[in-house]
C-alpha cells in the first residue's frame, strides 16, 4: 500500500518509518526516516535536521525580538550587520526575485500594516490610497547586500519603512539544507516537510512516495490530485492559507507586488522543482501569473506546476498531466473569489 502525503498536512508515514514532528517557525516540521536505519544513526539525523530549523527560527523569525531579521527591519534606511545564515537566505530571496522578474518579492512585508490575516485580525480592506502610499516600498532592488570574507554581511533596506518577509522562502531553504545533510550521512529514503514545502527522497517501502495535493476548498485532509514521486521537491500556495472574506470577496496573503493587492489568477498552485527553495519562490510567482502566463516561467526553471482556478478547472504544465490522477476540486463553480 502506498502512503499518501498531503502538500499542506502532516503525513503519517506508516510503521516502516520513524516519523517525528516539531512546532518550529510557526508551522509543523516533520521528518521521516526508515526504521531500517539503525537507531543511533536516526537519532543523530533527527537532531541535525531539526537543528537546521531551530537555527532558522532563531535568526530569521522577524517576530522574535533581537533576531537578525528583526534588527534589519527595525534599521530600515541604514546598514545592519547580519550573520552568514541570514545573508545566504536573503541572497537567495533576491536571486529568486530577479529570476521571476519581481513576482516573488521579499519586501512585500512593507504592506503588513495594511493587509492583516488571521483569527486575531479584524479583516479590514485597506483603501486604495493607503495601498498606493505603501506600494513603492515593495521593491526588492532597493535591498543592498554587502558580503564580508567570513560569510557575514551588511543588509541595507534603502527606503525607511521597507521590510523583509522571508517566510515565503525560508522553509524551502531549510528543507534543502536538511536534504543536503542527510545525503552526506548516506541516507537515501526519507522525507522532510515544513508546512507546505516538502522533499521526498528515494522510496517509501520500496515504492515511490504517493503525494496528494490539497483541495483548496475542501477539508484540510481532502485532495483533488495525486502523483507518485521520488527525489523531488514541491511547494503549494493557496488562497485558503491566510485570508478573510469581506462583501463576498476573498482577500488573501498572496499579494501581487505589481499592484500590492491579492492575486486573482488562481486559487491554488503547486510547483515541482529541483530544490525546495526553487519550488517555494516559483509557486508564489506561478500563483500570481496563473496557468496561462505561468507555464512559460515554470518551464524556464525545468519545473512543473499544477493550478486550480476559480472556475474549478485544473491546469498542469505539459507532460505533468499524464502523471497526475485528478478529480474535480470541491466548492469552486465560478462564483465570487
Amino acid at each position: 500500500m502506498l502512503l499518501l502525503l498531503l502538500f499542506s498536512a502532516v503525513p503519517d508515514a506508516g510503521a516502516q518509518n520513524d516519523t517525528r514532528t516539531r512546532e518550529l517557525m510557526h508551522t509543523e516540521v516533520t521528518i521521516a526516516l526508515p526504521q531500517s536505519v539503525p537507531l543511533a544513526a536516526r537519532e543523530a539525523a533527527f537532531t541535525e535536521g531539526f537543528g537546521v530549523f531551530e537555527r532558522i527560527d532563531a535568526e530569521l523569525n522577524e517576530w522574535k525580538p533581537g533576531s537578525a531579521l528583526a534588527r534589519i527591519n527595525a534599521g530600515a534606511g541604514t546598514p545592519v550587520e547580519a550573520p552568514r545564515v541570514v545573508c545566504e537566505v536573503i541572497a537567495l530571496a533576491l536571486d529568486g526575485a530577479k529570476r521571476t522578474g519581481g513576482l516573488f518579492d521579499p519586501t512585500w512585508a512593507a504592506l503588513r500594516p495594511l493587509w492583516k490575516f488571521g483569527s486575531a485580525e479584524d479583516g479590514v480592506v485597506p483603501t486604495k490610497d493607503a495601498v498606493a502610499a505603501l506600494c513603492p516600498k515593495v521593491e526588492w532592488e532597493q535591498v543592498k547586500l554587502t558580503p564580508r570574507s567570513d560569510g557575514s554581511c551588511t543588509v541595507t533596506l534603502a527606503v525607511p519603512g521597507m521590510q523583509l518577509g522571508l517566510g515565503g522562502l525560508v522553509k524551502g531553504w531549510g528543507v534543502d539544507a536538511v536534504v543536503a545533510a542527510f545525503r552526506k550521512r548516506g541516507l537515501q529514503d526519507f522525507y522532510v516537510q515544513a508546512g507546505g514545502d516538502l522533499y521526498v527522497g528515494g522510496k517509501n517501502g520500496g515504492r515511490p512516495w504517493r503525494v496528494g495535493i490539497r483541495d483548496p476548498r475542501g477539508a484540510k485532509a481532502s485532495t483533488f490530485a495525486r502523483i507518485e514521486l521520488s527525489d523531488a521537491a514541491f511547494s503549494t500556495s493557496g488562497d485558503y492559507e491566510h485570508f478573510f472574506l469581506k462583501g463576498g470577496v476573498r482577500y488573501h496573503h498572496l499579494i501581487d507586488p505589481r499592484t500590492c493587492w491579492p492575486a486573482r489568477a488562481a486559487v491554488s498552485t503547486t510547483v515541482l522543482a529541483k530544490s525546495a527553495t526553487d519550488a517555494e519562490f516559483l509557486t508564489k510567482a506561478a500563483f500570481i501569473l496563473g496557468p496561462k502566463e505561468g507555464q512559460k516561467l515554470v518551464r524556464q526553471f525545468g519545473a512543473a506546476a499544477v493550478w486550480v482556478t476559480n472556475d474549478g478547472r485544473v491546469h498542469a504544465t505539459a507532460g505533468l498531466e499524464k502523471q497526475l490522477e485528478v478529480w474535480p476540486p470541491s466548492g469552486l463553480d465560478g462564483g465570487a473569489p
